[in-house]
């Protein structure tokens, strides 16, 4: 990149020295842009290199996201939590209330995961440090039934508390 800024440079130069080129304005206006335009795009791709970031490696990042079982265990009947040497069993029948939260203030530092409570206790995953949450969220989605994705966002508190609620289990008729 930097011997294409030099060779520019030189080029721009020797140009301007020598103006007009070929006794002709437009091709010396044409190599002053030329020029120009390759010292100013090679530049800031240089100092400001463009995302490391393409699709093929997003992709992939998000399917080892997605494939990703973390701290969870998934079988028909519900999934196992393994939190500090205790494995819980959670039974997708027993969730009454699945909850996505989120702090967007400073002092939290924008924290965000899902709450699922069942009848016996409530469950706090935090996307940053709960590995497999991804992969929990769409299991949810699957074997819950009326699961929402595009539910109204409530603030609970002060301090910028948001709930979504994705899935409140219905009472029987």
């Amino acid at each position: 990149m930097k011997k294409i800024i030099a060779v520019s440079s030189l080029v721009f130069i020797l140009t301007l020295y020598n103006y007009p080129i070929f006794n002709d304005k437009k091709i010396t206006f044409a190599a002053i842009f030329l020029c120009f335009f390759v010292i100013i795009f090679s530049t800031a791709k240089l100092y400001f290199p463009s995302d490391k970031e393409d699709y093929d490696s997003v992709e992939k990042e998000m399917d080892r996201l997605y494939n990703d079982n973390g701290i969870f265990q998934y079988t028909d009947e519900g999934f196992y939590v393994k939190q500090k040497n205790i494995t819980e069993f959670i039974k997708w029948d027993e969730i009454n209330t699945v909850n996505r939260f989120a702090f967007p203030v400073k002092p939290y530092g924008g924290q965000s995961g899902l709450e699922v409570i069942t009848d016996q206790k409530n469950y706090e995953f935090n996307d940053k440090t709960t590995s497999g949450i991804l992969k929990l969220t769409d299991q949810l989605y699957n074997n819950l039934p009326n699961c929402k994705i595009d539910s109204p966002t409530i603030r609970v508190n002060n301090f910028g508390l948001e709930k979504t609620k994705l899935y409140e289990r219905k009472p029987p008729q």
